[in-house]
């Protein structure tokens, strides 16, 4: 027996679906209903509405759906009819749906509505004990329901919603999964509080801010992701002192601006990704942003993969008075995203005493004075074994570097991404290549997008 099924969802059409056999007989409607449920679940939501249209029977099935997902940039009127199409379209499934448990509930919404109504719709959602709640934003007014914070069933929280949470006691007590932008979190009562979230894997902060809070410690034995991303400094936000303890941080990323002083020497990390991007040149104000990063990998002594910003390791080194960096012991891999000072990079490297892989993005790398070293790093000496290089374009700076390392990494067995410019070289160039043609029997190397091949590399 074979059965066809087929919707056709092209805007201004009507929905239709074939649902016989080979004998001619209508069978999907004769489906359980927790079937056509689950297989109206999976349509886009609008779909899933439209399938009212196809018989009398089909009138009131989408009903029993329990995903719904609206974006009013897509499927919706443009313009000025858009608005009175989505409120429509989000009051008619609440109205009409008898679903008592909603897994997914998200608004995606790029125009302004009244602030009621999106309240009362996450209202709605959450008195249908839903499990993943999604709400995307931008505009203000809206005043989060108290009922949120003990929805039992919610495992999956994202608010990119410019709003306020007024902490209370045992938070989001069954989440997995915290994804927070734009929002304020203010205690009228404490400075200090702590967070427990017994299950959660994933905690996101994106643009937030802590209002009369000076310290919070957060207790999340299965946390095993942390992303804190600032685009902006705020600097009419006192820092806030933040401690993660006990998680398993198989990775974390800080990116743009330091605000928080996060301390994670009571967890654990293996994978940390710092993107400090600093436009100051206040000195004072590049030296706490490098005390921010030392507290920081102060508690990520166990990393074994690490990438930094340029600017990250630059500030650090600035801030050298400060707060000891840690051996990191275990850490094996290295990627430096942006131009970084020469003497910052190696300054950090002597912090890296059994590194084997390094990446660096050379894109307006312009330091090339290798020869006023002081002290060698451990891990050139002893441990590097591949160099890998992004935008390298055999200018100077490049090549010397390239050169430093070839000449003092004794183990370096692999170096990639390397990229020739014949029309101006000097003796200190020509020098490389020459030392570079001499190891082609054992060394690894590969050349850039530009080369075409090896011999590129060595003609007269």
């Amino acid at each position: 027996m074979e059965v066809s099924v087929q919707i056709d969802s092209n805007a201004g059409d009507k929905p239709r679906m074939s649902q016989t056999d080979d004998d001619g007989e209508d069978i999907i409607s004769n489906f359980p209903e927790s079937i056509i449920s689950r297989i109206l679940s999976l349509l886009p939501t609008k779909d899933a509405l439209r399938t009212c249209v196809l018989s009398k029977n089909w009138e009131y099935k989408w009903t029993s759906i329990y995903n719904i997902v609206i974006d009013d940039s897509k499927r919706f009127s443009l313009k000025t009819t858009r608005r009175k199409s989505v409120v429509y379209f989000v009051n008619r499934i609440f109205i009409l749906s008898h679903t008592s448990r909603l897994k997914r509930f998200h608004l995606a919404f790029q125009q302004e509505y009244d602030a009621c109504r999106i309240m009362t719709w996450i209202s709605a959602a959450l008195m249908r004990n839903v499990e993943d709640l999604l709400i995307v934003y931008d505009y203000g007014g809206v005043v989060v329901p108290r009922c949120l914070f003990d929805c039992i069933p919610l495992t999956k929280l994202k608010l990119q919603l410019p709003c306020v949470f007024r902490p209370v006691q045992n938070w989001f007590s069954n989440l997995k999964v915290l994804r927070l932008g734009k929002v304020e979190i203010l205690n009228d009562h404490n400075s200090q509080l702590i967070f427990n979230f017994p299950v959660l894997e994933t905690l996101e902060l994106r643009d937030c801010k802590w209002l009369k809070v000076n310290f919070v410690e957060v207790k999340a034995p299965a946390l095993t992701e942390l992303k804190v991303i600032h685009y902006s400094d705020l600097p009419e936000v006192e820092n806030c002192y933040i401690k993660i303890t006990g998680a398993k941080l198989l990775e974390i990323g800080f990116h743009r601006y330091f605000v928080e002083k996060f301390d994670l020497s009571s967890s654990s990390v293996f994978s940390a990704a710092i993107g400090y991007e600093g436009f100051q040149d206040d000195l004072q104000v590049i030296r706490k942003n490098g005390l921010q990063a030392r507290l920081l990998l102060k508690g990520c002594s166990g990393l074994n993969h690490l990438q930094l910003s340029g600017d990250t390791v630059e500030a650090i080194a600035q801030s050298n008075q400060g707060t000891p960096l840690p051996n990191f012991n275990m850490l094996k891999r290295l990627e430096i995203s942006t131009k970084c000072n020469s003497e910052a990079f190696l300054e950090f490297l002597h912090s890296t005493p059994y590194l084997q892989w390094i990446k660096l993005n050379m894109w307006m790398w312009n330091d090339y004075d290798y020869d006023l070293v002081e002290s060698m790093p451990c891990c050139i000496v002893s441990h590097l074994k591949e160099v890998e290089f992004r935008g390298f374009k055999g200018e100077k700076p490049h090549v010397h570097l390239a050169d430093f390392l070839l000449k003092n990494a004794v183990e370096l067995k692999k170096m990639t991404g390397l990229s020739r410019k014949k029309s101006d070289e000097r003796r200190a160039e020509k020098n490389f290549w020459a030392r570079l043609k001499g190891l082609v029997r054992d060394f690894d190397f590969q050349v850039g997008s530009s080369m075409k091949n090896m011999a590129d590399f060595f003609e007269s």
